[in-house]
């Protein structure tokens, strides 16, 4: 399997997976999701313009052609609200279900960390869903801890 930078040609191949990544949290909130199609679930005009984006960085891990795992992450330098300090946010990580459980997501956490300090992020950021039971125990394997808590009570 080869990590490599994402290019404008495999956008087609991306957006399946945020569509299974989407699909995922229409299952397990369909009180809040709504499913869509690939033109909104991952614009492609968004997309390319974070491959030029300097401050994003998009990866993705292919066996042979086919594309198992895609991650983007996005440099922060000002908050607005609390202390500008630049803080690397993990936007998105999916791994194909069939390719789960082989160290994949660890080894694009990992990128993620490395690109974070070479643009001198102090902090990473993840935001997850409290259902993402897998994805949970994986942050914390790495390392992190729970920074904020969102609560909410159905009315």
């Amino acid at each position: 399997m080869e990590i490599r930078k994402l290019a404008e040609s495999d956008y087609d191949k991306v957006v399946k997976l945020y569509q299974e990544l989407d699909e995922l949290h229409v299952q397990a909130r369909p009180d809040f999701f709504v499913s869509r199609d690939k033109d909104e679930v991952y614009p492609k005009d968004a997309f390319i313009q974070n491959l030029a984006n300097p401050d994003v960085m998009q990866l993705g891990v292919f066996d042979d052609e086919q594309i198992v795992s895609v991650v983007r992450a996005t440099l922060w330098k000002e908050s607005g609200m609390v202390k500008d300090i630049r803080t690397v946010c993990l936007d998105d990580i999916f791994v194909l279900p069939a390719y789960r459980r082989r160290g994949i997501a660890a080894k694009l956490f990992t990128e993620v960390e490395t690109w974070a300090k070479e643009q001198g992020a102090v902090r990473l950021d993840v935001y997850t869903w409290g259902f993402n039971k897998g994805a949970i125990a994986m942050y914390q394997a790495m390392g992190m801890t729970p920074q904020q808590y969102v609560f909410e009570k159905k009315l």
